[in-house]
């Protein structure tokens, strides 16, 4: 295709980025001089499922009207679909000449669905089920603690940073809440735990007594 614009450096550009960006990515050449046979130059066009002499796209007449002069004269990571509604993932550079017209497009679009796939595969991978969104019961999960005191100590660091306080600032509410997570977790099963949690709370084994039947007694009552 003959036009009043020269693209011979563009035409080089499209076998040299399709080249580099692998077999995933397609780059193709617009002309704006025959709209109805816009594409001069492309690579990898079985991406889009576009070929030579193909009309303009929907989005560069779209942006046709801008004349390249409101903002930069290119669009990034925007959604396309190909001729077989394949999601594309797509970047377009408006070509201007000297006085700022539009000319032409160079366009990439990146075929991004192997990588979704690999994505979903690697999220049910990594599944976790404190991210899944869904209320976990306490005693279905498991942490994994080296003593008895680093529990305490892991459940008080995160009550008091959920709450923004240090731990000698704790009040007996919230001293009634940190027993309730260790009661959940069964730590009270364990000899000495009552004495344990009394020394890092800084109260006495009758007051952490006194907790664990608070939160005993409230949860008969449920």
């Amino acid at each position: 295709m003959t036009t009043d614009f020269d693209f011979t450096s563009y035409i080089h550009l499209v076998p040299f980025l399709g080249s580099i960006l692998g077999d995933q990515s397609e780059v193709i050449l617009y002309s704006f001089e025959d709209l109805d046979h816009s594409v001069i130059a492309l690579h990898n066009g079985h991406i889009s499922g576009r070929e030579i002499g193909d009309p303009v796209t929907s989005f560069a007449l779209s942006k046709l009207k801008d004349k390249g002069k409101e903002g930069p004269p290119y669009y990034l990571n925007y959604l396309s679909l190909s001729k077989n509604n394949t999601p594309l993932r797509s970047n377009s550079l408006f070509i201007l000449d000297k006085q700022g017209n539009p000319k032409g497009m160079l366009s990439i679009n990146t075929d991004v669905s192997k990588y979704q796939q690999a994505a979903e595969l690697l999220q049910q991978l990594a599944f976790m089920p404190l991210l899944s969104g869904e209320k976990n019961n306490p005693d279905d999960s498991e942490r994994f603690v080296a003593s008895p005191k680093e529990m305490i100590l892991s459940i008080v660091d995160e009550v008091t940073i959920a709450l923004g306080v240090s731990a000698d600032r704790l009040t007996a509410t919230e001293k009634v809440e940190i027993v309730r997570r260790l009661n959940e977790e069964g730590f009270f099963l364990m000899k000495g735990a009552v004495a344990q949690t009394a020394s890092i709370l800084g109260s006495s084994e009758a007051t952490i007594y006194r907790y664990l039947s608070t939160v005993n007694r409230e949860k008969s009552d449920k």
